[in-house]
């Protein structure tokens, strides 16, 4: 555990008081804690991909001031077959390095797996569902408020999962297939509000992240329309966007954009979650490739410009896609904090200057 943290729980021991990070539950961030842990702000995120950070990487984000630590909660890498018993040893060291290096782990449940759907991007609908429902169950009942992970962890501070994030834009044909459909989302977000607030009644629950205009797909404000008009309303306490743009201030409105239809509504007091953005240093196509110094200063003006309009918009956190470059010429790949081999790029640089922490 990072010298800080010990002392912050030395001082909540001694107080008898519970830290928290900066961002508060009106503004969709970490909340009490429940541990005493000492948790950076969760307004400043990173989200990883696969393989998930070890322990020493772990450690350097923590230090650097990361809040947020978006993971993919995959049901195929829990349970290996429909009859197989539940297996978290693939989440178990993330969720634990997490919270000993003040991160909150932000878990989005995506993906049905290969014995249940014929590719990832199938929702699990119809006979799936049941089993969707008790794998989300069962991840609240490991890693949230009442979790069986921090009973059989006590040395570990106390930071558990409270935001649960269904799906990955669901309003794009490559995360939902055959085709976006609101009424299916819905259908998905009714059980798993209540596999989620059943057994943590104060956990909350985001959309999937909206793309503004997916090829193929429903725009961020319609697909977001069309689930209140259903009456989505009082199943999710936060929406959640991911406005790639071609500059940071053109993300921003995209925030704004979606706040206009929530306020239509009725719904202007739940926080937006940007729970991915991001530019790539590198790659092709070259729209959203800016160069390393490029990303670098738009990882500056996304976090400040966000954290200037945090209060105006309800901006509950920002999370920078992503966190290591990955092989391969498509930009996607390039988006990195650090290298392919783990080196920090000017962009991690960037991010330690805004959150005030070690690079």
């Amino acid at each position: 555990m990072r010298a800080r943290a010990v002392l912050a729980l030395l001082v909540a021991l001694l107080a008898g008081a519970v830290l928290a990070g900066c961002g508060g539950d009106d503004s969709g961030g970490g909340g009490a804690n429940g541990g005493g842990a000492s948790a950076n702000d969760p307004f400043y995120g990173v989200i990883s991909a696969e393989p998930l950070p070890g322990d020493s990487q772990l450690s350097k984000l923590g230090d650097g001031g990361v809040g947020t630590l978006r993971i993919n909660l995959a049901w195929g890498s829990v349970q290996s077959s429909p009859d197989a018993p539940y297996d978290w040893s693939h989440y178990d060291p993330v969720v634990r390095g997490a919270a000993e290096n003040g991160m909150r782990v932000l878990a989005t449940v995506y993906s049905t797996p290969g014995w249940a759907a014929s590719t990832p991007e199938i929702p699990p609908l119809g006979s799936s569902l049941r089993g969707f429902e008790e794998f989300a169950r069962a991840a609240v009942q490991r890693y949230g408020t009442n979790g069986s992970f921090w009973e059989d962890h006590p040395d570990v501070p106390k930071l558990p999962v409270t935001e649960w994030q269904l799906w990955n834009e669901p309003n794009s044909p490559l995360f939902w297939k055959p085709s976006p459909d609101p009424g299916q989302y819905l259908r998905l977000l009714r059980a798993f509000n209540s596999s989620v607030k059943g057994p943590d009644p104060g956990a909350r629950i985001l959309l999937g992240g909206l793309f503004p205009t997916p090829r193929g797909g429903i725009s961020q404000d319609d697909f977001l329309t069309s689930l209140y008009q259903a009456g989505a309303r009082r199943l999710f306490d936060a929406v959640a966007i991911h406005p790639y743009a071609r500059t940071p201030r053109d993300a921003i409105t995209r925030v704004g954009q979606a706040r206009q239809v929530m306020s239509r509504f009725g719904d202007a007091a739940k926080p937006i979650w940007i729970t991915e953005v991001g530019w790539a240093s590198a790659g092709t196509p070259p729209g959203l490739v800016v160069g390393p110094t490029g990303q670098a200063d738009y990882v500056r003006q996304t976090f400040e410009l966000a954290a200037a309009d945090r209060d105006r918009l309800g901006i509950g956190g920002v999370v920078w896609y992503s966190l290591n470059d990955t092989p391969g010429p498509l930009w996607v790949g390039h988006c990195g904090l650090f290298t392919v081999e783990g080196s920090p790029k000017p962009a991690w640089e960037a991010f330690t200057a805004v959150t005030g922490g070690a690079s």
